[in-house]
């Protein structure tokens, strides 16, 4: 393939077919450079931000004026900056789900007629929180198919693509809002999430499908998964993986790339309508993660310190809050997604496009830390050192307790099979270094791994805590 069809960058795999061109180029249905499909909107990053601050202070006064859940909690400050926007308060989870429990289904917020109602999303409910509960309307609906839209033609999809959806069409969200942007495209949409691997592996042989849309645990169970029908995943014609709901190393994504012959894209989403999308560049560029971009007429977002509740500078980490500004049905302020970002400035990326964004590969959870031995360790720490150590391609992690007391913390890796017989030292050695933490690790076969993941849209944590009964991280 060509390095212009790849946007000047051309993926070999090892022993790799060449991979079919995507659909010719076409004009985009939006503003390729703001993302915006509004004819009116600016074209500068200020002058985006300041529209969408505008939006978000309309959303705020007419919540406060108006909405039996915000109106009693809400009084708003006479200053109309950014500064006073954060000194409101948040919306969290918990509030959500005790709404939706006391006034049900929908809770309080939602005072839109049924009638008006087009679908109903839910929070998956894994936290352990409860299922959140979202109606949206035509104007709501139509949002967010479009700013997955935009995402969808930044990974190469077009009227006709053949886009394998691994992901069910269901109440929650990822299925069934993908689905309809790529409809909003006019891809042709495979949509395989209630299969078994084993009937997708047949999808991709016989309709060679050019997009593959799943979880980058799921991405790397259907490629043993073709391994074991006798598929190499590099000759199935797939040009664009677009991932999301987990993160990754680079070297994971640098791997992925190279096995199925594609270029990775990723994805950042909520139910509460926040969304960010690798540019043409993709998930990795120059050997680096790259950036997720947030679409601006969606939501307005804030990355804030949570120490300091001030933003987050470029490359800072930071949580991610969120004000949808296309909610009628459903409206939200200041919703506190509890998700650990790297905040990207406006002009960050290759791409020069005006838009902020987040790092890719790299979401996780505010919840997802852990003591251990009396030491706060975030996974991504583990990541650093695993993925750091040459040949080691994937791994997961648990924490139990000895019968002494003791804190045992063990690692199966995945590693290259030249490297295996020297893998588990090395990565001992950086874990020790990098997290100052003692670790058993035992190595094991690419793809072993990948077999044990579940069908449809799970996230897969790289790590279970049996300290706690059923507890993940």
């Amino acid at each position: 393939m060509s390095a212009a069809l790849r946007g000047g960058r051309s993926v070999t795999g090892s022993g790799a077919a060449e991979v079919p061109a995507l659909e010719p180029v076409a004009p985009a249905p939006f503003d390729e450079r703001t993302a915006c499909w509004g004819a009116s909107m600016p074209a500068s990053a200020e002058g985006l931000r300041e529209w969408q601050l505008r939006r978000a202070w309309e959303v705020a006064g007419s919540l406060a004026a108006s909405n039996p859940f915000y109106a009693p909690r809400l009084r708003l400050p006479a200053g109309r900056d950014a500064a006073s926007f954060r000194g409101l308060p948040v919306t969290g989870k918990e509030e959500v789900v005790a709404d939706c429990a006391a006034v049900p289904p929908y809770g309080s917020r939602t005072v839109s007629s049924p009638h008006d109602h087009r679908h109903v999303v839910e929070t998956s409910g894994t936290s352990g929180g409860g299922h959140e509960v979202y109606a949206l309307d035509a104007d709501d609906e139509l949002a967010v198919f479009r700013a997955a839209a935009v995402g969808f033609w930044w990974a190469g999809v077009r009227a006709g693509t053949g886009v394998l959806l691994t992901l069910p069409v269901g109440m929650t969200a990822a299925g069934i809002w993908y689905y309809g942007a790529l409809r909003t495209i006019g891809a042709n949409v495979l949509s395989a999430g209630a299969y078994p691997a084993t009937r997708k592996v047949a999808a991709l042989t016989r309709y060679r499908p050019r997009v593959l849309v799943g979880t980058p645990s799921y991405v790397d169970r259907l490629a043993a998964a073709c391994r074991d029908e006798g598929v190499d995943p590099a000759t199935a014609g797939v040009a664009s993986i677009v991932v999301a709901g987990e993160p990754y190393s680079v070297e994971w994504a640098i791997d992925v790339e190279r096995s199925w012959n594609a270029r990775l894209h990723e994805q950042y989403g909520s139910t509460e309508r926040v969304m960010a999308w690798s540019c043409p560049n993709g998930a990795i560029c120059d050997g680096a993660l790259g950036t997720l971009h947030f679409p601006p007429e969606l939501c307005y977002w804030e990355v804030i310190d949570p120490e300091t509740r001030e933003p987050a500078a470029d490359g800072e980490h930071g949580e991610l809050i969120c004000t949808p500004l296309a909610a009628e049905a459903s409206p939200l302020l200041r919703f506190a997604s509890r998700d650990r970002v790297r905040f990207v400035a406006a002009g960050s990326c290759a791409c020069g496009r005006p838009l902020p964004g987040i790092r890719a590969g790299g979401v996780e959870r505010y919840d997802d830390m852990m003591k251990i031995r009396g030491v706060n360790v975030w996974p991504a720490s583990f990541d650093a050192a695993v993925f750091g150590v040459s040949g080691a391609l994937n791994y997961r992690g648990s924490v139990r307790r000895a019968a002494d007391g003791r804190e045992l913390v063990e690692l199966v890796v995945e590693g290259d099979p030249r490297e295996r017989q020297s893998l588990a030292g090395p990565v001992r050695e950086a874990v020790h270094r990098l997290v100052g933490l003692a670790v058993e690790v035992t190595v094991v076969a690419p793809g072993s791994l990948a077999r044990d993941v579940p069908e449809g849209f799970v996230k897969v944590s790289r790590w279970t805590d049996q300290r706690r009964p059923g507890a993940t991280r």
